[in-house]
């Protein structure tokens, strides 16, 4: 069996993940946990400021709020009279450094 094709450097270029231990080659563009693309990401020093890595975004919790509820909601979901808590995250794609709030709703019980 002859290997001709086999390129001279083969079984070259690997390193392992920093944060999980993995091995995988230079090709690869890195790791696949989550802590090592967070350090390769565009905007790592988000990290510092409480943001955690998610899916390419970072997302960082803004704030919890308990309302009651005055007159029903548009989606008819939480109606007059119903505690509900309100929790707002903020999202920065690192590609872009563009952000938004997502809010989420939740009826008390």
């Amino acid at each position: 069996m002859s290997y001709d094709n086999v390129p001279d450097d083969w079984g070259s270029y690997y390193t392992n993940c920093g944060h999980c231990g993995a091995r995988y080659h230079m090709s690869e563009g890195g790791c696949d946990c989550d802590e090592g693309a967070a350090a390769e990401s565009n905007r790592p020093w988000l990290q510092d400021s409480g943001y955690e890595w998610e899916n390419g975004n970072w997302v960082r919790l803004v704030c919890t709020s308990t309302h009651t509820c005055r007159r029903n909601h548009v989606d008819g979901k939480i109606k007059t009279g119903q505690t509900y808590t309100k929790t707002t995250y903020r999202y920065i794609c690192d590609e872009e450094g563009v952000s938004w709030l997502h809010h989420r709703k939740r009826i008390r019980k």
